[in-house]
């Protein structure tokens, strides 16, 4: 089970239902949203620990009451449950516990988090250490199974999605699905393991979480047919209906690359018989700028702004994505036996709560998470170092061979995370290409962690005459290096090999932007909160340069990440994805050979 009751906390409900003993709180005087009827109604709240143990009227509860239990006021005010978030990433520069102090200080006092940034350790141990550490967190933290990666995984690192290794994974207790599953080509094709894998989740009664963009009609009745249960990729209202008339559940997106609510649900409340129950919502994956809007909180305010009626926009977030987790008898709703998670909001129209309370005590005021209900970080990422070699980048590596052909395949940005492939003419000068001040191309590398390899290319639209920009932020673990100048670039990604991460900008021979990442090569151990002023010049100094998209952050993890077509730098080179063409092989650093 994901939530486990103990025969203690079991014997505490039942005496404080049938008044042997005093509630631990009392809420008193507020309007209740009920998610089971959609109604709003006045009504008191008595807990027992981390539990409700009644709703109604306080004066006919026939609880044992004194005046030494603790009580909140919550007259003029409106309870809903605390949010859900089905589908978060918890390393985008910040961490598991970072994300949820942010969240839960916004009201989401339950997180369904991706595994892949800490799975990919080579020792399973410390990724389950963590997992266990994290079940003290206020704002739970449950976890998706990964069954692939997102990017090429070379040699020895294949080893990471051995069977048991992921097996092991599925089998956990806080693991609530497979997914999001984005090599389903596998699956459909009968790949022996993939297959176990699903079984296995599904006779556990785990969901499978699809990763299908795009996607045919006969392409999702495929992946139904062969265990899919959700999927979040909808771009449009088409393709929202079509996922619900096959039967799998929604999840509406509005994230830091794909801000798709708005259209979806304008398009959605102006149609009759809406399964609002088969509908959540994510942020999936939102990065720390984006909250400066909120998180889910802005989820609920953007979708009544859309003409949602309110009381869906909070279903979507509470006991829409507990039903289809098999977590409703604890999470979900504020009625007897559940959790006390519970929102005090000014109006049903303002879903940023003033209060927040998660598992019976209050964690966060006025947009505030409580200090002393953050957790130490010294367990938690015990031993989890990011596996990279100490080595030297020097300029020679950073230069593309004239090898005698004038046109060369060019990565061409469309926008954030999406590419396509064009053939443009290269000029040469000393027997290597050559980039003219001007040119609005230009140089990408991705370097082995080990130093192994490296994959060269050009890049289109990304940004102009940038230096040297390095970044240990990719999909591939790797390193990625963009700019101009190979003396700058090398700079630049020998800064982020000896820090052991971070993003290093290098423009006229200094240091333009630099923003150190210990964790993983991914992630730093700073509020969310300090983290957006600190990735703000980043995101303006690029935007001066010619970024013209929603994130960088993005464009960097996804460069080298071959879950998206159509043209990616990997360990074996440049490649088109979807044809399986290595278009620019990679080959050994020049300097270390």
């Amino acid at each position: 089970m994901y939530i486990k009751t103990s025969k203690r906390e079991q014997n505490l409900l039942i005496e404080v239902a049938m008044g042997k003993k005093t509630p631990s709180m009392l809420i008193l005087g507020g309007t209740i949203l009920n998610v089971y009827t959609g109604e709003l109604e006045k009504a008191d709240i008595a807990l027992a620990g981390k539990r409700v143990v009644y709703v109604g009227p306080i004066e006919k509860s026939g609880l044992k009451l004194d005046e030494e239990i603790k009580t909140l006021d919550a007259t003029g005010q409106v309870l809903v449950p605390g949010y859900i978030e089905p589908h978060a990433h918890p390393s985008q520069v910040y961490h598991p516990l970072t994300l949820a102090e942010k969240a839960g200080a916004l009201g989401t006092t339950t997180l369904l988090c991706d595994n892949i940034a800490f799975f990919e350790q080579q020792d399973l141990s410390q990724v389950l250490n963590m997992m266990e550490q994290l079940k003290e967190s206020p704002v739970k933290i449950f976890w998706w199974a990964r069954l692939d990666a997102q990017a090429t995984l070379p040699g020895e690192r294949k080893r990471l999605f051995d069977f048991e290794r992921v097996e092991e994974m599925i089998h956990y207790d806080r693991v609530v699905q497979t997914g999001e599953l984005t090599d389903w080509h596998a699956l459909l094709d009968g790949d022996d393991r993939m297959v176990a894998w699903i079984t296995a989740a599904r006779n556990e009664g785990k969901r499978v979480e699809g990763h299908v963009p795009g996607a045919t009609c006969r392409t999702l009745s495929r992946l139904a047919a062969a265990g899919l249960t959700g999927d979040h990729e909808s771009i449009s209202f088409s393709d929202v209906w079509q996922r619900l008339k096959l039967g799998y559940m929604v999840t509406l997106r509005h994230s830091s690359i794909r801000p798709d609510l708005p259209r979806i649900m304008e398009e959605l409340v102006q149609r009759k018989n809406v399964p609002w129950h088969r509908l959540m919502m994510t942020t999936d994956g939102a990065t720390p700028l984006y909250f400066k809007k909120g998180f889910n909180d802005f989820l609920i305010r953007l979708a009544i702004q859309c003409g949602c009626p309110p009381v869906y926009a909070y279903q979507m977030v509470t006991i829409n994505p507990a039903v289809y987790y098999r977590l409703d008898e604890h999470l979900g709703a504020i009625a007897p036996g559940r959790l006390a998670d519970i929102n005090f909001l000014t109006s049903l129209e303002e879903p940023s709560p003033a209060r927040v309370i998660a598992n019976g005590e209050v964690i966060a005021e006025n947009g505030i998470y409580l200090p002393e209900k953050k957790m130490s970080r010294d367990c938690v990422y015990a031993g989890m170092d990011w596996d990279i070699a100490t080595f030297e980048v020097k300029p020679e590596d950073l230069v593309i061979p004239d090898q005698g052909t004038r046109r060369f395949p060019v990565i061409h940005m469309v926008d954030s995370v999406i590419t396509k492939r064009s053939k443009e003419k290269v000029e040469s000068r000393d027997e290597k290409i050559y980039l003219p001040k001007d040119d609005e191309r230009l140089f990408v590398f991705l370097i082995d962690r080990y130093g192994k390899w490296i994959t060269p290319g050009l890049v289109r639209g990304f940004a102009r005459e940038i230096d040297g920009l390095a970044t240990t932020f990719t999909g591939s673990r790797d390193i990625l290096v963009l700019g101009k100048d190979p003396q700058s670039m090398a700079k630049a990604a020998n800064r982020v090999i000896q820090e052991r991460g971070g993003i290093v900008w290098i423009q006229n021979g200094k240091v333009k932007y630099h923003l150190y990442l210990p964790i993983l090569g991914l992630m730093k151990d700073d509020s969310i909160d300090d983290l957006i002023p600190q990735l703000e010049p980043l995101v303006q100094e690029l935007e001066k340069y010619g970024f013209s998209f929603l994130d960088p952050l993005f464009t960097f993890c996804f460069l080298s990440s071959t879950h998206l077509p159509h043209i990616r730098l990997t360990s074996d080179g440049v490649i088109q994805v979807n044809r399986k063409k290595v278009e620019i092989t990679s080959h050994q650093m020049v300097s270390i050979k």
